[in-house]
């Protein structure tokens, strides 16, 4: 008969063995595109609608880079090679879908905490996060971001019931080569996969968000005045940039009476510091949506247009953008750029017309 203590080792020995496989299986596997245990041609696919928020906190304390992106889903189109490029910094794309300025400097904050390379900062600015109604992302977790090491992410991600059964399904895809359970919509450098076309990024839930009733949060500019104040303490490159949003949303803005509001934001935004603005009618938004060359859909534009931003920000007398495309925008100079905006409204077309029944079909 097998004595109580003998019993109870191999009780411990089992249970340890069992833990210790279930958290192997899952590190190899990595569901969650966390450990790096993947390349281009194997186990690529990882588990569809991961938390970003977690996945990002763990790349930019792996990847140490000498810059950062910060922004909106829109700013995943920015890519960090072409910076590379043309600064020679490491960079990584830290941007997260349904971000606002706050979440902008908790991240900030969390990679100076993290990371001691830290050398540039590029904000991508959208005005609807501006808004005080709109909400911070209900996957935003800042206990994540209050230490270098949370040990509910290591659960969560390698001894969770969850985290094994995510890990079958993403090899179950990995091996037949399938989506049934995963996606490639996000790519290691930080990006989003232009060939990914997401459920969420519809016609209806763009307008939603350029029509809700807007009043300007003085918490969010009190966050981007933090963050270049952290920056300045440091040493640290801040380039902001407001984003290319297509003709229709702008012309959204107009038509609901908010045309006064966006730009008073622009106007609190050069108090603070200098920006460049690729917003307006001009070629690049008033382009067709059905190409998908200069955006990905109404609410994103495109990683092309995205290099152009990068080339203009870095380089103001570049040929790699078009000649048109940005205006640093500075305290003395932003009335005469928002007249220039006003007047190149009548460029447009289809101006005055139902941009909700336009949209589908431009």
């Amino acid at each position: 008969m097998i004595s109580r203590k003998k019993w109870t080792s191999i009780v411990v020995i089992f249970t340890a063995f069992l833990i210790l496989s279930i958290a192997t299986i899952n590190y190899l596997v990595d569901p969650y595109g966390i450990y790096h245990f993947s390349s281009k041609h194997y186990n690529a696919q990882k588990i569809a609608f991961r938390d970003l928020f977690q996945f990002k906190t763990f790349h930019i304390k792996k990847h140490q880079p000498e810059a950062i992106i910060l922004g909106t889903s829109r700013s995943m189109r920015l890519q960090p090679s072409v910076i590379e490029s043309l600064t020679g910094e490491s960079t990584y794309n830290l941007g997260i879908y349904g971000s606002v300025p706050y979440i902008y400097y908790k991240y900030l904050e969390y990679t100076l905490k993290v990371n001691d390379n830290l050398k540039s900062v590029y904000i991508g600015l959208d005005y609807e996060t501006f808004n005080e109604s709109y909400p911070i992302n209900s996957s935003y977790n800042e206990k994540r971001l209050n230490t270098t090491f949370y040990t509910n992410d290591l659960f969560s991600t390698l001894l969770s019931e969850k985290a094994l059964k995510d890990s079958y399904k993403v090899f179950i895809d990995n091996r037949n080569h399938s989506n049934k359970y995963t996606t490639n919509e996000f790519l290691a450098d930080g990006t989003v996969d232009e060939t990914y076309v997401s459920p969420f990024n519809t016609i209806q839930d763009t307008f939603h968000w350029s029509q809700t009733a807007y009043h300007l949060s003085s918490d969010s500019m009190l966050y981007i005045k933090k963050i270049k104040e952290l920056c300045d303490q440091n040493g640290i490159a801040l380039n902001m940039y407001i984003s290319p949003l297509h003709s229709i949303l702008l012309e959204t803005h107009w038509q609901i009476d908010q045309w006064s509001n966006y730009e008073e934001w622009k106007r609190k935004l050069v108090q603070i510091s200098p920006v460049w603005d690729f917003s307006g009618y001009h070629q690049i938004s008033m382009s067709s949506l059905q190409d998908k060359e200069n955006y990905n859909d109404l609410g994103h534009f495109s990683k092309k247009v995205g290099n152009y931003i990068i080339h203009r920000m870095l380089n103001p007398d570049t040929d790699q953008a078009p000649s048109y495309f940005g205006t640093y925008m500075t305290k003395e100079n932003i009335d005469v750029h928002l007249a220039k905006l006003r007047i190149s409204r009548e460029k447009w077309p289809e101006q005055d017309k139902n941009m909700i029944e336009l949209a589908p079909n431009y």
